[in-house]
C-alpha cells in the first residue's frame, strides 16, 4: 500500500518510489513459461492500476502521468512473451490505458509528445493496447490533435501502402481524428474511402444517425445492403436500418425489409428478427403463418434448413411438429440439438426418447477422438434409465444394459465406469 499523504497534500517521494516498484514488477522475462503466472501478473497489474487511480483522485495526476505511461509500456511488452488467450492481462492493459488518458486529461503533458507517443503505439506497436483518441481528446487539445494528424499523414505518404501500419493503423487513426473533430461530412468521407466491408457502411450510418441526419443514414444503409445482404455484417446494418424506419413510424417498410431477408436467406435468425419487428408494430399475429410457410417450404426442398426450421418450431412452441421433424431427419441434427429436443419431449412422453437416447449413446461410444466419451455415455445412460423408469419399463432397461455390456465388453475402461455408476437392477 502507498503511505498516506502528508499534511500539505503533496505526494511524498516515497510514494512515487513505491508505485515505481510495483510497476517494475510488471516486467516479464521472455524466458519464462508463457502459460504460467498470468493470473498473478494480472493481480499485480490491478494493484498498479489501483495505486495510479488513487494518485489521480488525490489530485496528484502530474505524478501519475509518467507512472501510468510506464505501466502501459511494461504490460504491452510483457504480452509479447505470454499467452493471454483468456484476455486476463489484455483487459488490465486496457484499464491502464484509460487511466493514462484520465491522468493526462487532469494534468496534460506536452501535447506534441503525447501525440507522437500515441502514433508510435498504434503504428509501430504490436497491435495493443487499443488507441482511443476520444479519451485523449481533451489532453491533446487542438495543438496535439493537429500534430497527430500531421504525423499520420506523414506516415501515410512515406510508408509502404501495403503495410499493416497504413492499411489498418493509419486508416484507423484518420477515422478517429475525423470522428473527434465533430465534422460529420469529413468523418463520412474518410469512412467511405474503403467500402469493401459492409461494416464500413454500418459505421457511416452510426455516425450520421448520431448527428441527426437520418435521411443520409438511410441512403447509406440501403446502399450497403444492396451490395451485400447476407452475412453477420449485413445483419448489423439491416438492424440499424430497421431501427431507423421504426423510429420514423415506417413499420410496414421495416417488416418488408425483414421479410425480404427471410425469403432470401431463410435462416432461423431471419425468422426471429421478423417476429421481433412485427411484434413491435403489432402485426405478428397476421404474419406468423406466412412466415412459417416460408421456412417450412425451404426445409422441404433443402435438408440443410432442417435445423433452422427446428429452431423456429421450438421458438413457436410447436413441439410435436419439431419432434416429428427430428425423427424424420435424424442425421441432420447435431448431438446438442437432440439433447435439447429430448429434454422437452421426455417431460410428457418419456417412452419416445428411449430410442434417440440409445442412438446418442452409440455415437458417444464411437467418438474415438473424444477422451471424455465414456463419461458422456454413462451420463446419457443414467438419463436413459430414468426415461425407462418413467415409462414403466424398468425390465427393458435391464435388458438394454445387458446387451450394451455384451456389445462393448472389449471397452474395459467404459465397462469399469459403467460398473462404478451401479446402474444394473
Amino acid at each position: 500500500m502507498v503511505p498516506p499523504f502528508g499534511l500539505n497534500g503533496s505526494v511524498a517521494d516515497s510514494q512515487v518510489i513505491e508505485v515505481r516498484r510495483l510497476i517494475d514488477g510488471l516486467r516479464w522475462d521472455r524466458r519464462r513459461d508463457p502459460y504460467r503466472g498470468r493470473r498473478e501478473y494480472g493481480a499485480r497489474a490491478d494493484e498498479v492500476a489501483a495505486e495510479i487511480d488513487r494518485l489521480i483522485k488525490r489530485e496528484a495526476a502530474a505524478q501519475a502521468v509518467p507512472l501510468a505511461r510506464r505501466a502501459v509500456e511494461r504490460v504491452t511488452s510483457a504480452l509479447l512473451h505470454m499467452d493471454d488467450s483468456s484476455g486476463i492481462v489484455g483487459d488490465r492493459l486496457g484499464e491502464l490505458m484509460l487511466l493514462y488518458a484520465k491522468a493526462c486529461t487532469a494534468a496534460p503533458p506536452d501535447a506534441k509528445r503525447l501525440a507522437a507517443w500515441l502514433v508510435k503505439m498504434r503504428l509501430d506497436g504490436p497491435g495493443w493496447p487499443e488507441t482511443r483518441l476520444a479519451v485523449f481528446k481533451d489532453a491533446l487539445g487542438e495543438r496535439g490533435l493537429a500534430e497527430l494528424a500531421r504525423l499520420v499523414e506523414d506516415r501515410r505518404a512515406a510508408d509502404d501502402p501495403d503495410s499493416w501500419a497504413v492499411l489498418v493503423g493509419v486508416r484507423d487513426l484518420r477515422e478517429q481524428l475525423a470522428a473527434v473533430s465533430g465534422d460529420v461530412d469529413a468523418h463520412v468521407t474518410v469512412l467511405a474511402e474503403d467500402l469493401r466491408g459492409t461494416y464500413r457502411y454500418t459505421k457511416i450510418v452510426k455516425a450520421l444517425r448520431a448527428a441527426g441526419r437520418d435521411g443520409d443514414a438511410e441512403w447509406w444503409a440501403r446502399e450497403g445492403l444492396a451490395r451485400d445482404r447476407a452475412g453477420h455484417q449485413a445483419d448489423q446494418l439491416r438492424d440499424r436500418l430497421v431501427d431507423l424506419l421504426l423510429d420514423h413510424g415506417r413499420g410496414d417498410e421495416a417488416i418488408a425489409l425483414r421479410r425480404a431477408a427471410l425469403e432470401h436467406r431463410t435462416m432461423h435468425i431471419d425468422y426471429i428478427a421478423l417476429r421481433k419487428t412485427a411484434e413491435r408494430v403489432g402485426q405478428w399475429p397476421d404474419l406468423r403463418d406466412s412466415a412459417l410457410s416460408v421456412i417450412r417450404g425451404r426445409a422441404q426442398v433443402d435438408r440443410r434448413y432442417v435445423t433452422d426450421l427446428l429452431n423456429v418450431l421450438i421458438a413457436e412452441k410447436l413441439l410435436n411438429e419439431a419432434w416429428g421433424l427430428a425423427v424424420a431427419h435424424p442425421n441432420e441434427l447435431h448431438e446438442s440439438e437432440w439433447f435439447r429436443l429430448i429434454e422437452l419431449r421426455e417431460i410428457d412422453q418419456p417412452a419416445d426418447v428411449i430410442a434417440p437416447y440409445q442412438d446418442l449413446i452409440e455415437l458417444q461410444l464411437a467418438a474415438t477422438g473424444d477422451k471424455y466419451r465414456y463419461n458422456k455415455a454413462v451420463k446419457t445412460i443414467i438419463r436413459l434409465g430414468e426415461a425407462y423408469r418413467r415409462s414403466g419399463d424398468e425390465s427393458g432397461f435391464a435388458g438394454y444394459l445387458a446387451d450394451l455390456r455384451e456389445r462393448h465388453k472389449r471397452k474395459t475402461s467404459f465397462i469399469a465406469k459403467l460398473d462404478r455408476a451401479r446402474l444394473d437392477p
